[in-house]
């Protein structure tokens, strides 16, 4: 089958249709096109990375079996692979049977989180390499001693090797290197072969590694595996049977050597972890509270209290809404189960509440910001999986007065204050008091409110943090 044929063979089954045009493909130059596709940005991260996990998938190692796919055989697979995801009924040739908000979920945790680079890059470098370390003490986790003993290789090393492996593949589509080459590229005094390859022993995989985290975390569950977890996200660059190592799609290098050395870092010592990215967590919520009028600290696990003119705010915070399954398969069980758990978002809704009815304003608002991806959090979908935790604990459901959000949604909301001086209380009372603005997730409605409050402005909706990490780290 070729891209020219009838419109009429995509009626099949898009799963059979993408793996008949990648069996028996040359790999290596089908990955080396995928490369080049994606340092140009012609097509989607996601959508790519779906092609390579068919490629990998059905193809056993060894090269040579047959041409690499043409661009436009790859922009025909990616056409499949988003219709694999995006079918609410048939995956993998398996019926699906689950409702549209279920569906929704899978795709967007599925799609979303690789299309935000501009702001998980900076956010995570403020995170981790800002304010972590003035939080090791307090989370009795020396991370940075802990991680350069278990891994040989610093944290900021990671960094300077990461991004300087970056930039030679933008300038570079498709090439492979081997740990000699980056090392000269690099051409850093600290920094020889030694710490490449340990460097590459962390973020790369082979062939054969990367097909094993194919059913992750699904595994019993076949007819979800287009939402299992990308193993990109892990492993971003792959090891070629020669030898010899490629990064297919460079968003995912960029994501592993920030937002992802969470996967290094749990690794050494869970609960320390979790405290640290907890405290951390909280003090950058301060930051971006930084110039509202009247901010304090509660001394439980780290909300913050804000007045406004006419209203008070309570901000709880959370580090992680949902588990890998449960974000994966959009189960409502999967989904009750990580909402209930201890720390959770049930657990959060019930702490801002309890500082709501210790408070004496008169009105008081309530938020809950994840520092994980958190997306349809104000939607009927989650808010009814949270009201039926709540409703099996005792508790009354939530209203309209505490909403639910990613910390994007913070960070655009809190921008906009400063650019508008319009204060962040008002405009979260201003969305809970309109019935067509409570469903929106926060960066929806920010973008919304800044074409009315700055017209014709275009203002930039991210905060004064972020500038900060970026300026520091990225040079922009």
């Amino acid at each position: 089958m070729t891209a020219n044929e009838p419109q009429s063979h995509l009626d099949a089954d898009p799963g059979s249709l993408l793996s008949d045009l990648l069996r028996r493909r040359d790999v290596h130059g089908t990955l080396t096109l995928i490369a080049q596709a994606a340092s140009h940005g012609t097509l989607p991260d996601h959508q790519l990375a779906a092609v390579v996990r068919f490629l990998l998938e059905r193809e056993p190692e060894g090269d040579g079996r047959g041409g690499p796919l043409s661009l436009q055989e790859l922009e025909l697979c990616c056409e499949l692979a988003s219709s694999v995801i995006l079918s609410p009924d048939m995956a993998f040739g398996v019926q699906v049977s689950d409702s549209a908000w279920s569906m929704a979920h899978r795709a967007a945790y599925q799609q979303l989180p690789d299309g935000e680079a501009d702001g998980y890059v900076p956010r995570s470098l403020a995170l981790y390499r800002q304010i972590a370390p003035t939080q090791q003490e307090t989370a009795r986790f020396d991370f940075e001693a802990a991680y350069e003993e278990a891994y040989g290789i610093t944290i900021d090393q990671v960094w300077t090797i990461g991004h300087a492996l970056w930039g030679w593949c933008l300038e570079h589509p498709g090439e492979s290197f081997d740990a000699a080459s980056l090392a000269t590229h690099i051409g850093d005094d600290g920094i020889d072969a030694k710490q490449v390859e340990s460097f590459l022993a962390i973020m790369a995989c082979d062939y054969a590694t990367f097909r094993s985290m194919l059913g992750v975390p699904s595994g019993s569950h076949p007819h979800f595996e287009p939402y299992n977890i990308n193993p990109f996200r892990k492993y971003p660059i792959l090891k070629l049977p020669d030898g010899k190592y490629l990064t297919p799609i460079l968003s995912y290098l960029l994501r592993r050597i920030t937002h992802g050395l969470y996967y290094d870092l749990i690794e050494l010592d869970r609960g320390g972890f979790i405290r640290l990215v907890a405290n951390s967590f909280s003090v950058y919520v301060g930051k971006l509270l930084t110039g509202q009028t009247d901010v304090r600290q509660l001394s439980d696990r780290g909300a913050w209290h804000v007045n406004g003119a006419d209203a008070t705010l309570v901000i709880g915070c959370i580090t992680r809404p949902f588990g890998a399954l449960s974000r994966s398969t959009g189960d409502r069980e999967h989904l009750r189960a990580d909402l209930a758990r201890s720390g959770g978002v049930a657990d959060c809704v019930k702490r801002v509440r309890e500082a709501i009815a210790a408070s004496d304003a008169k009105r008081v608002i309530g938020l809950v910001v994840a520092v994980e991806d958190f997306y349809l959090g104000n939607g009927p979908f989650i808010q009814s999986v949270v009201n039926e935790v709540l409703e099996a604990q005792g508790q009354p459901p939530m209203d309209a007065d505490i909403q639910l959000a990613h910390v994007s949604g913070l960070e655009a909301l809190s921008a906009l204050s400063t650019r508008s001086d319009v204060g962040l209380v008002e405009l979260l009372a201003a969305k809970v008091d309109h019935a067509d603005y409570r469903g929106l997730e926060l960066d929806a409605y920010a973008r919304y409110q800044s074409a009315t409050l700055c017209p014709g402005q275009a203002p930039s909706l991210r905060p004064q943090v972020l500038d900060d990490a970026a300026a520091t780290f990225l040079g922009s």
